[in-house]
């Protein structure tokens, strides 16, 4: 997800108008979407939503400084979205 588009998105979402730290967000997206795929599955971030969500919100909590919180609150979507790629094929 080190994308120009997955950054620009974040970027917006959370309200970043400066391109200083666009590298950083880039890497905090790649490790970020990595760990998500290692818990719920493989996913492809253009199709699946709530994965990319995901990657997004945890890449908040890492910026943060506060990822330890991260596994805690978004507990029922990590499970939500393992059992959805379970059973469909979203993940393509």
């Amino acid at each position: 997800m080190n994308e120009t588009v997955f950054v620009n998105e974040y970027k917006a979402r959370f309200r970043i108008f400066h391109s200083s730290e666009d590298e950083d967000i880039g890497k905090q997206l790649e490790s970020g979407f990595s760990d998500i795929k290692s818990i719920i599955g493989e996913f492809n971030p253009n199709v699946y939503e709530k994965g990319k969500e995901l990657v997004y919100e945890r890449t908040r909590y890492l910026r943060n400084e506060a990822l330890e919180y991260f596994y805690t609150n978004f507990q029922t979507m990590i499970m939500d979205a393992s059992i959805d790629l379970a059973g469909d094929s979203i993940a393509d």
